[in-house]
């Protein structure tokens, strides 16, 4: 089986536009809509990119990143070091700066 990763968002939009919902479903629905950090207009996979372009990440850290949405380079050191990921201060400026932007 392949792993999948999916940001809370990609995972609220796939759970939304379901017409007929399992209850298990229309749980993961109901915790996902609680930890959602950006507007519906977000392009998401633009924002893979983007932090992607920044940094050779790989796509479960980026969806970490963009689940998380740090607000500062200490929150977002603190997602990295779960990795065994060090990366210098102006990476960490360069993904704050487009997160911030959202």
């Amino acid at each position: 089986m392949k792993i999948t990763y999916k940001t809370n968002s990609e995972v609220y939009d796939l759970l939304v536009n379901m017409e007929d919902r399992t209850p298990s479903e229309n749980a993961t629905l109901a915790y996902v809509e609680k930890f959602l950090k950006y507007d519906r207009d977000v392009d998401i996979p633009k924002l893979y990119s983007d932090i992607g372009k920044i940094h050779k990440f790989s796509k479960d850290v980026i969806t970490k990143i963009i689940d998380i949405k740090p607000s500062t380079p200490e929150e977002l050191i603190a997602i990295l070091n779960s990795y065994n990921i060090n990366v210098d201060n102006k990476v960490l400026d360069s993904i704050i700066d487009i997160l911030k932007g959202l």
